[in-house]
């Protein structure tokens, strides 16, 4: 199915989706360790999880542009590898936290091994820079092959 009012909006949304996941990485290197800090125990706020409603909207997104992909035409074949490229670059950037943090970079109580990563990374956010690295690129390679032809 093609028409060319889906496959601009389509087109439109994953573009800023990209956008948006460049922009969510710079906030590690541009805000300090302090303010980062803030955020996420104002997001956390006495609580063992913190993003449960963010957490179910942003799969609602992911099955939805999927879906939406692969109704546009996506190569299955090129969307599967897409996904297992990505997926193995999470599980690597996660990897990346194996070290232990400092009692003072540490998750406050009530704790959870989500709560626990998510601290750590704010602790020590370039720790799986070859990660991010290949992420950017892969999102702007993607993209400038898209829009510039």
């Amino acid at each position: 199915m093609s028409h060319p009012i889906f496959d601009t909006a389509i087109t439109v949304f994953v573009s800023a989706f990209g956008l948006y996941a460049l922009i969510k990485f710079a906030f590690f290197f541009v805000l300090s360790y302090a303010a980062r800090r803030k955020l996420l125990d104002k997001a956390y706020a006495g609580r063992a999880y913190a993003t449960s409603g963010s957490d179910i909207a942003s799969l609602v997104i992911a099955i939805a542009m999927s879906i939406a992909l692969l109704v546009r035409s996506a190569e299955p074949i090129t969307f599967l590898g897409g996904l297992l490229a990505g997926g193995t670059l999470i599980q690597l950037y996660f990897h990346a936290f194996h070290a232990p943090v400092s009692r003072e970079h540490d998750a406050p109580e009530p704790r959870s091994p989500l709560k626990i990563m998510s601290y750590a990374i704010q602790s020590a956010p370039w720790r799986p820079w070859k990660e991010l690295l290949t992420y950017a690129a892969l999102v702007v390679a993607c993209m400038s092959l898209y829009w510039l032809g």
